[in-house]
């Protein structure tokens, strides 16, 4: 099935942006090869954030402080391109924002 105008327009108008500012390169490949509806894309986002919160709450434990704020950083990073222009759902968008802000503090 085509992506969506969305999401097309998405992967090739973003991609530098998304990257320059700290997404993995490989990430940003999978998670929009993953997508085909607009509606989908704060949660796929959430979901490789949550991957990255992880690590770092588990380097954070461990007393890895310093590998725990770079996963923490890109985490929020996530977690704000996730709700980046999804405004067509505002509990996920505020969710998304919550947990970028969440994550940005503890790091």
């Amino acid at each position: 099935m085509p992506k969506d105008a969305n999401v097309a327009s998405a992967i090739s108008h973003w991609a530098p942006r998304f990257v320059s500012n700290g997404v993995l390169l490989t990430d940003f490949e999978e998670v929009t090869a993953s997508l085909e509806r607009w509606e989908d894309w704060c949660a796929a986002w959430s979901r490789r954030a949550q991957l990255h919160e992880d690590l770092g709450r588990d380097s954070l434990r461990n007393g890895f402080r310093l590998t725990a704020g770079e996963h923490l950083v890109r985490a929020a990073i996530y977690y704000h391109f996730a709700k980046f222009v999804f405004v067509q759902d505002p509990a996920q968008m505020r969710a998304a924002h919550m947990k970028a802000v969440e994550c940005y503090s503890d790091a």
